[in-house]
């Protein structure tokens, strides 16, 4: 696990080792850790010594996740929870009953993420890639952020994509579409346009959280075959367009689940994580950033947007 230099190809396990990272004591949060590269830095995580929560859409996902992870490392500290960001109440209910547990909470890893082929609405009435990508995690931040202020140094780590930049006009995000009404629904669009909206998170709530001990970092995974898009029909034409866009210009970007849950991994880990900052191979990186991913009037404007949606109380 021990290595001299941390790469673009470097593994999760290979930061914590590079660190020699010791993580007991400290509680952490990764939703979507049932598989991918949610369940890797999970099981990388409880491997140093965290405790770990494992939300997932059902506790039976949770829990057979848990399972899979004991496999390598058998005294893994790993707590099932239900949490279906599709639902603001399911969200709300996972929070406090996390915090009814009394625990501390020094990372919050917001893993989890989806796209899909065609427009469906949440039982709050949104896009669904829009509300689980972004809105139903600006909502588990709002509802946490307390407890992580009093825990000390923590962090919030936001899983977006490099997509954002690849895929969407230079002028941004649409405001006029974040529900994907105004026009034929497009998957990429959707997806997207929620993962720069992730960006646009990371700014502001760091501006919000200046005074505090916590930093929030944005991290571009990679280009990494995973069951991100489970529910696209499209699956081999989402992993075809990824391969030809990303062909030419990110070489480094192609990793295993190993590989690509190491930047979120070495966000979580690094002693002088650089506060707002967009992370990309274990580095902070302005590459495939979109030209309004620095706006902060925009970021303003989403934030702003984001309470009305959630319905969060100011």
């Amino acid at each position: 696990m021990f290595v001299t230099k941390i790469s673009a190809k470097s593994t999760a396990e290979e930061v914590v080792g590079y660190f020699q990272t010791d993580l007991t004591g400290k509680v952490a949060i990764v939703t979507g850790s049932n598989s991918g590269i949610g369940m890797e830095t999970a099981r990388v995580l409880s491997l140093v010594g965290a405790k770990v929560i494992m939300p997932c859409r059902t506790l039976d996902r949770s829990n057979e996740a848990i399972v899979k992870i004991k496999q390598t490392v058998p005294n893994a500290d790993l707590v099932p929870m239900q949490l279906d960001l599709s639902d603001f109440a399911s969200v709300r209910s996972f929070a406090e009953l996390f915090l009814s547990l009394g625990l501390p909470l020094h990372m919050l890893i917001n893993n989890a993420g989806l796209i899909l082929n065609e427009r469906i609405l949440t039982v709050d009435g949104y896009e669904t890639t829009f509300q689980v990508n972004h809105l139903g995690h600006f909502l588990l931040v709002d509802l946490l952020t307390p407890r992580l202020v009093s825990s000390g140094a923590s962090r919030i780590i936001i899983v977006s994509s490099s997509g954002q930049s690849t895929f969407l006009p230079s002028t941004g995000i649409d405001f006029n579409n974040l529900n994907s009404d105004t026009k034929k629904y497009s998957a990429m669009e959707a997806y997207c346009q929620s993962k720069l909206a992730n960006i646009h998170h990371a700014k502001e709530l760091q501006q919000r959280l200046k005074d505090t001990g916590v930093k929030v970092a944005c991290v571009h995974p990679g280009c990494i075959v995973t069951q991100l898009g489970r529910q696209f029909s499209y699956a081999d034409v989402w992993d075809l367009i990824c391969r030809l866009r990303w062909s030419r210009i990110e070489w480094d970007a192609y990793k295993t689940i190993e590989q690509g849950a190491s930047t979120t991994v070495y966000c979580a880990v690094v002693p002088d994580l650089e506060k707002g900052k967009f992370y990309i191979n274990n580095n902070v990186s302005t590459r495939f950033l979109n030209e309004q991913a620095d706006s902060i009037e925009l970021a303003r404007k989403l934030w702003q947007i984001s309470i009305d949606m959630t319905q969060v109380v100011k």
